[in-house]
């Protein structure tokens, strides 16, 4: 049985982290009604984002009486409200945690946003790009003498923000169910928790063992034995060789001069030795690197598109695409008869919400059964 079955995930509508969480919490076991907003115009085309799939979707009317009430009947029967507004924005129309509490003190309310609730900023706009900005993580990304390069959108939006999400509302179950607890509210902030996901880095700097000149520290490609190559077919290969142990390897296998594992740390033959491994790297194609190094410690993969990863043995072995799409983890089973999905009409049933009620904001378009 899935960990989270019976729990049930009320969503307001949001892009990027917020339908991965909801998707998270669904895969292990919740089910999950998402409330689209009929005002909002879709960033992308329908069905282009794996994270929607398998919820129950309604649109409601927020700017509506009658669609707040038919929210509030809803959050009678939920146990995780994950919303990704600005502050105070739901307390305006009524749904704050306060408002959710009052009708169900046993809900965990996330609030999911890339500055938090409170602070200088936190009212204004913002997308993954600004938050590792502000972060000190973006200045860490890219070549040296360029722009720093954002990485796509993974680091803020689903690095932080999406397993943030997911693990307050594990904790907050966990502590309504261990310790009795009411009324819980986590403020997620993504900027934050990219930061957190820093640690490493901040402490490496701190230590005097990070420079700010990108592409000379141990982690950014400026170690000749963690960083990516070009091969001849004009492919690259990641190489990760950073233990002493493995370094040795990789040195074995390349045909190097043993001397170099004694001089791996020393930072100053760095690009030197970058320069030999390029040339090396650059004589064979990715494939022939690939049938080299299998089955070594030498930690050297091929770079995969999204089309190759999908096909790779070893990805095949594992079951790690479902459908085409990740499936997460072992944890993660996302077999389409798994999904718990009540009918939504049998949903308002339970909650005593009178058809005619359904009728009549289905009618007046606040309210669409999607």
């Amino acid at each position: 049985m899935k960990p989270l079955k019976g729990v049930r995930v009320l969503e307001i509508a949001s892009i990027g982290p917020g339908p991965l969480a909801a998707q998270t919490f669904l895969e292990l076991g919740a089910e999950v009604i998402r409330v689209n907003n009929p005002h909002s115009l879709d960033l992308l085309p329908k069905n282009t984002d794996p994270s929607l799939r398998n919820r129950i979707n309604i649109s409601i009317d927020l700017k509506e009486p009658e669609g707040i009430e038919l929210v509030k009947k809803l959050a009678e029967s939920i146990d995780i409200f994950l919303e990704g507004n600005r502050p105070n924005v739901m307390e305006k129309i009524g749904l704050g945690p306060s408002d959710i509490h009052n009708i169900n003190p046993k809900v965990v309310y996330i609030r999911l946003t890339g500055w938090g609730q409170e602070g200088e900023i936190s009212n204004t706009a913002g997308h993954d790009i600004n938050y590792l900005a502000l972060s000190g993580i973006l200045s860490l990304l890219g070549e040296d003498g360029s722009p720093p390069t954002p990485p796509i959108n993974l680091l803020a939006d689903y690095g932080s923000g999406t397993m943030f999400a997911v693990l307050s509302g594990l904790l907050g179950l966990h502590e309504i169910k261990t310790n009795n607890r009411n009324k819980i509210t986590y403020d997620v902030a993504m900027f934050e928790g990219a930061s957190y996901l820093g640690s490493l880095i901040f402490g490496l700097n701190d230590s005097g063992m990070w420079s700010n000149k990108r592409g000379t520290n141990l982690l950014d490609g400026g170690a000749p034995f963690y960083r990516c190559y070009e091969t001849k077919d004009n492919k690259f290969v990641a190489v990760g060789a950073l233990e002493k142990k493995f370094y040795k390897e990789l040195i074995t296998h390349l045909g190097l001069p043993e001397d170099m594992v004694d001089k791996q740390m020393e930072v100053n033959l760095w690009p030197e030795q970058n320069k030999k491994l390029t040339k090396i790297f650059f004589s064979k194609t990715r494939d022939e690197w690939e049938e080299i190094f299998k089955n070594t410690d030498c930690c050297v993969t091929p770079v995969l598109t999204l089309d190759e990863a999908r096909n790779h043995p070893h990805a095949i072995a594992r079951e790690s695409f479902s459908e085409n799409l990740p499936r997460g983890n072992n944890i993660l089973e996302n077999k389409k008869e798994d999904y718990p999905k009540t009918s939504i009409h049998s949903i308002f049933e339970d909650l005593r919400v009178s058809k005619e009620f359904i009728d009549r904001v289905e009618k007046k378009g606040i309210l669409s059964i999607e």
